[in-house]
C-alpha cells in the first residue's frame, strides 16, 4: 500500500519556518537588544546633561540676578542623581595671591549623575558642568563657569575674578525617577585682594564624584582665563594687580 507523504511535507515546512522564526528572534536578541539598551542609555545621559545645564542656569540666577529661590523639575532615568555636600565632597580650589599672607582652600560640593547602564558620569561642580567615563582619565567641560581676567585700558592693570559656588545640604541626597531640585542662596562673600608680584596661583583638587583635572586644565589654560600650568593641577596667572574672589553658598533643600 502506498503511503501519503503530504502530511510529512507540511510538518517539515512548519519545522523549517519555526526554526527560521526562532533564529530571527535569537539574532535580534543577540545583536539588536544591546544596541537598543545602549541607545536608551545614551538618551538618558543626554537628557541629564541638558538638565544639569538648566540647574547651572538656575544657580546663576541665584548668584547673579538676586533671585532668592529656584525649583527645577527633572526626570532621572537610567541612573542616580546625587547631591554631595561641600564638607564631605573632598574637592577644593586653593587660591594664593603670591605671598604667604593669603592662601585659602575653597570647598565646592557637587551635583552628580551616574548611569546604571553605562560608565557615563555628569557633574555640576563650582558652576561647571563636566563629563567623564568611569575608569578613564579624561574629562570634558560641557558648560563653563564664570571666571575671567580683565585689563583696565587706562591703567593697564589686570583684574582676575574667581567665582566659588559652595553647595551645602542638611543630609546626603540621592534619587532616581521624577525629582525637583529646590535651592536657595544662603549667603555670599566678596574679597578684593592686592596681588604681590602680579601672580595668582590656583590649585585644583578633585572630589568624590571623580577626577575632572583635564576639564579644569583645558578651561583654566584657555583664552578666557589664560593661566599657565606650572605643575600637576597647579596653574598661574601673571599680570594681575587685583584679585577678586566671590563666594556663593547655595543650599539644596530637597530633591
Amino acid at each position: 500500500m502506498k503511503m501519503n507523504e503530504k502530511a510529512v511535507s507540511e510538518a517539515v515546512g512548519f519545522v523549517l519556518i519555526l526554526g527560521i522564526v526562532i533564529s530571527g528572534i535569537g539574532l535580534v536578541t543577540l545583536y539588536g537588544y544591546p544596541v537598543l539598551v545602549k541607545e536608551q542609555s545614551n538618551t538618558d545621559v543626554k537628557n541629564m546633561e541638558r538638565a544639569m545645564i538648566v540647574i547651572q542656569n538656575d544657580m546663576k540666577s541665584l548668584c547673579f540676578k538676586n533671585v532668592p529661590y529656584k525649583e527645577t523639575s527633572l526626570q532621572v532615568s537610567g541612573g542616580t542623581f546625587e547631591v554631595i555636600n561641600s564638607s564631605s565632597y573632598g574637592g577644593f580650589i586653593n587660591v594664593t595671591n603670591g605671598t604667604p599672607a593669603f592662601q585659602k582652600n575653597y570647598t565646592v560640593g557637587a551635583l552628580t549623575y551616574r548611569s546604571d547602564r553605562g560608565t557615563a558620569v555628569t557633574t555640576l561642580e563650582n558652576g561647571a558642568v563636566m563629563l567623564r567615563q568611569d575608569g578613564a582619565t579624561g574629562s570634558a567641560m560641557l558648560a563653563e563657569p564664570r571666571w575671567f581676567y580683565d585689563i583696565n585700558p587706562s591703567t593697564h592693570e589686570g583684574t582676575f575674578v574667581i567665582y566659588i559656588m559652595n553647595i551645602t545640604t542638611e543630609t546626603p541626597m540621592a534619587k532616581s525617577g521624577m525629582t525637583t531640585v529646590r535651592m536657595s542662596l544662603e549667603g555670599s562673600d566678596t574679597q578684593s585682594i592686592p596681588v604681590s608680584g602680579g601672580k595668582v596661583t590656583v590649585e585644583y583638587t578633585s572630589g568624590s564624584s571623580g577626577n575632572y583635572s583635564v576639564a579644569w586644565e583645558n578651561y583654566l589654560t584657555g583664552t578666557s582665563v589664560g593661566m599657565q600650568k606650572t605643575a600637576l593641577n597647579n596653574y598661574e596667572r601673571s599680570g594681575v594687580a587685583n584679585l577678586v574672589i566671590k563666594e556663593y553658598r547655595i543650599r539644596i533643600h530637597d530633591i
